[in-house]
C-alpha cells in the first residue's frame, strides 16, 4: 500500500471536509465578491438541480446502482449558454434549451426532444413536468444554488466534462495527463462556482473523484478505495491507476496556499490551478 500524502501547511489538525462547508466565526466574511444578480427565472433556472423525488417512474427507478457499486444520482444542469445537461452525476445527455413562461423546449443532441412544464418554483424547490414521446414524468427538484454566470467556466459544461467520457481505446501517456488536467480544472471550477455564489453547503455526491478534501489539504485516494466510478473515466483499471499515480507524483509537491483566506473553496481553487500547471 502506498503511502497517503496529505498536503496541509498552516494547520495542525486538519477535518475531513465531507459536504457541509465547515462553520464560520461571526466577523468571517464568507463571500468577499458580490453575488451575481439573479431576479429573473432564466437566471434563477441556470444551476444545478437535484431530483429529490419523482412519479412515473419512482426515484428508485432513477436512482440507478447497475453494476459494481457504481451509483448514479439524478439530476439536471441549465446553463446560462442555453445548453443543458440531464443526469450530470449519472449517465450524461447534452442538449439545447428554450424557456418561454413556464414551459421548457428540449432539443438533446441525439435528435430527440422533451418539453418541460414549469408547475411550481420557489428557488430552491421545483416542480417540473417531463414530457418525452407520450411519456410523462413528474421531477420534485432542490436546487443547489451554485451559479456560473459564464457558461465556459460551469464545469458541467460539454468541455469541461468531456474528462469524464470513456475513451473507446487505450490512451498514452499525454492523453492521461490532459485527462488529469480537466478531472482537476473540472473540480476548480466546481469549488469557484460554489464559492461564489455563497454556498454553505456542497455535495460530490455521483461525481467521479480520486481525491480526499480537507480544510488546507488535499489527498489521492488509496488504490485499494479508488472510486470505481473515476475509474470507469478511464480505457481500463490499468490506465485509471497509472493516472492515478500521476497525480499522487505531483500533488505531493509543495503549493501556495492562501492562509488568509477564511473561506476554503476560495482557497483550494488557486492550489487546484497550481497542480494542474504541474501535470
Amino acid at each position: 500500500m502506498k503511502k497517503l500524502f496529505l498536503l496541509v501547511f498552516f494547520i495542525v489538525a486538519i477535518v475531513p471536509v465531507n459536504c457541509t462547508m465547515p462553520d464560520s466565526k461571526k466577523d468571517e466574511k464568507i463571500v468577499e465578491a458580490k453575488l451575481p444578480s439573479r431576479k429573473d427565472i432564466f437566471h434563477q433556472l441556470c444551476q444545478y438541480w437535484e431530483v429529490t423525488d419523482a412519479e412515473n417512474p419512482d426515484y428508485s427507478d432513477l436512482y440507478d446502482n447497475q453494476k459494481d457499486g457504481i451509483y448514479n444520482y439524478p439530476g439536471i444542469v441549465f446553463m446560462t449558454d442555453s445548453t443543458f445537461l440531464e443526469n450530470p452525476r449519472a449517465k450524461m445527455r447534452y442538449g439545447k434549451f428554450e424557456l418561454k413562461g413556464k414551459t421548457i423546449k428540449a432539443q438533446f443532441d441525439d435528435g430527440k426532444k422533451a418539453i418541460y412544464t414549469i408547475e411550481d418554483f420557489h428557488n430552491p424547490d421545483m416542480v417540473l413536468l417531463r414530457v418525452e414521446k407520450a411519456h410523462t414524468t413528474k421531477l420534485i427538484l432542490k436546487g443547489s444554488d451554485a451559479y456560473w454566470p459564464n457558461a465556459n467556466l460551469n464545469p458541467y459544461n460539454k468541455i469541461n466534462s468531456q474528462w469524464r467520457i470513456k475513451p473507446a481505446k487505450e490512451e498514452s501517456t499525454d492523453a492521461l495527463r490532459e485527462r488529469l488536467k480537466e478531472c482537476v480544472m473540472f473540480y476548480a471550477y466546481f469549488f469557484q462556482g460554489h464559492a461564489e455564489s455563497g454556498s454553505k453547503e456542497i455535495s460530490f455526491l455521483g461525481l467521479p473523484c480520486c481525491f480526499n478534501w480537507y480544510q488546507g489539504g488535499i489527498s489521492v485516494q488509496n488504490e485499494k478505495k479508488l472510486d470505481k466510478k473515476w475509474i470507469n473515466c478511464f480505457y481500463s483499471e490499468e490506465q485509471a491507476l497509472q493516472a492515478r499515480q500521476m497525480i499522487e507524483d505531483v500533488i505531493t509537491k509543495k503549493y501556495d496556499w492562501d492562509t488568509t483566506q477564511k473561506n476554503w473553496m476560495k482557497q483550494i481553487v488557486p492550489v487546484l490551478k497550481q497542480i494542474k500547471d504541474s501535470l
